[in-house]
């Protein structure tokens, strides 16, 4: 696994927003969402959602603003068009899974000015080709839909013995404190610690390699 990893590593490279370079795991972005509302399948299914939606229509949309307007005025401007993102997506998310808006709390809105959206969109997507562009941010949604989904599940089942609400019979014993932030916190950090250790094993050249640059 970790030879074809380094001779596909450019190829790779494309897509480690998924899990290598996961927004959360490895850089600790849009990380509150995850450590405080993510602590039921519903709620992570909806924040993920919202957070795939609004995140890549912005991001998209707003690459069309002018490069000669100050630096400023364009990270108003994506907040602006975020809030405008948002208001439907609530609505869908609403619709979808009811009474998880009045659930989330402040946590939905927030995502109208998480830092892909206000710091990364300028700095990184916006000076991409289009199709990477695209791609990037299509596996940067996807990778945090992803986390959220593990950690909310793990937090259901372990604090409330249910999976999207309904009980798992083959749950010995629940331990309600992991639905509080920390339990989400030290969820999330064990699963960074794992993306960490994964990608160190990846990355690190073989046995026979070394050997080989050593002249043995």
């Amino acid at each position: 696994m970790r030879r074809f990893y380094q001779k596909h590593r450019q190829q790779f490279d494309h897509i480690d927003y998924l899990l290598l370079q996961n927004p959360v795991l490895e850089r600790g972005l849009t990380i509150a969402p995850v450590i405080v509302a993510g602590n039921t399948v519903k709620n992570g299914l909806a924040l993920g959602l919202a957070f795939c939606v609004i995140t890549v229509v912005t991001i998209l949309f707003t690459a069309l603003i002018p490069k000669r307007l100050p630096y400023t005025l364009r990270v108003i401007c994506n907040a602006l068009a975020a809030s405008l993102v948002f208001i439907p997506t609530a609505m869908l998310v609403e619709q979808l899974l009811p009474g998880s808006i009045f659930n989330l709390g402040i946590y939905l809105p927030l995502l109208v000015t998480n830092s892909l959206i206000v710091q990364k969109s300028d700095s990184r997507y916006h000076k991409l080709p289009p199709k990477e562009m695209l791609l990037q941010l299509c596996c940067t949604a996807v990778g945090f839909l992803l986390v959220i989904m593990t950690v909310s599940s793990l937090r259901e089942l372990l604090a409330y013995g249910t999976l999207m609400g309904k009980p798992v019979q083959w749950m010995p014993f629940t331990v309600p404190a992991v639905s509080l932030p920390f339990g989400g916190f030290i969820l999330t950090g064990l699963l960074s610690a794992a993306v960490q250790a994964l990608r160190l094993w990846l990355t690190a050249p073989g046995k026979a390699r070394t050997e080989k640059e050593a002249g043995v």
